[in-house]
């Protein structure tokens, strides 16, 4: 089974996003509200994806991403920055492997289809 791991700290944007992902996609999720957590949940099990919120507690999003891109093997993990300030995400990231940026607030329909995309065959979005 694919698996997507959020890193995101607000709680309702966690529940909401969980729930998509797992009941339009079929796909497991992981949440840890916390950017200092993340590499802990990498290393318990590689996801497909890596959702990640750019303003963490503990690590922020930014340094996470440099954690990952910068890790050999994590670094062919595809990201997906969910944040209210998509410019720095871009910006940040913009030469650096399989990404994707979607400002908040999101339509789910297209968060959905996009995760859909950086996942990979398995997780087909439901109608």
């Amino acid at each position: 089974m694919r698996k997507v791991l959020i890193a995101e700290d607000d709680p309702a944007i966690a529940l909401l996003l969980q729930e998509a992902i797992g009941e339009r996609l079929g796909v497991a999720t992981q949440v840890v509200p916390n950017g200092a957590l993340v590499p802990d949940a990498l290393g318990a099990e590689r996801p497909d994806l890596l959702v990640l919120d750019l303003s963490l507690p503990g690590l922020s999003g930014l340094d996470v991403f440099d954690l990952v891109r910068n890790d050999p093997v994590w670094q062919g993990i595809p990201v997906l920055f969910l944040t209210a300030d998509p410019e720095r995400a871009e910006t940040a990231s913009a030469p650096i492997g399989q990404h994707r940026v979607m400002g908040k607030p999101f339509d789910v329909d297209e968060l959905v289809a996009t995760i859909a995309a950086l996942v990979g065959p398995g997780a087909e979005a439901a109608a």
